[in-house]
C-alpha cells in the first residue's frame, strides 16, 4: 500500500471510530453524522451504507443541511 492510501485509510478509520463514540453515547443525530462525514468527502452511498439509509436520501438530508446553514436565523424563526 502506497503512504497515500494508508493516510487515507487512517483518517477514514479515525472518523468511523469518533462517530461510533458519538453515537454510543447518544448525541449524535443522523444529520449531524452526514455532516460530518460529507466534510470529509465520503460519497453518499458511503454515507448510506454506514447509516442504513439509502443514498438518494443521504443527498436530500445534505441538500437541507446546506439550504439551512445557508438561511438566516432570523428568517428561520419566523417560519
Amino acid at each position: 500500500m502506497a503512504a497515500e492510501e494508508l493516510t487515507d485509510l487512517r483518517q477514514r478509520l479515525d472518523i468511523l471510530i469518533a462517530l461510533t463514540l458519538c453515537q454510543l453515547e447518544h448525541r449524535t443525530d443522523p444529520g449531524d453524522v452526514i455532516a460530518i462525514l460529507g466534510r470529509f468527502g465520503i460519497q453518499p452511498r458511503e454515507i448510506a451504507a454506514i447509516l442504513g439509509m439509502t443514498p438518494n436520501a443521504v443527498r436530500i438530508a445534505r441538500h437541507r443541511l446546506g439550504r439551512a446553514a445557508r438561511t438566516p436565523r432570523a428568517q428561520a424563526k419566523k417560519k
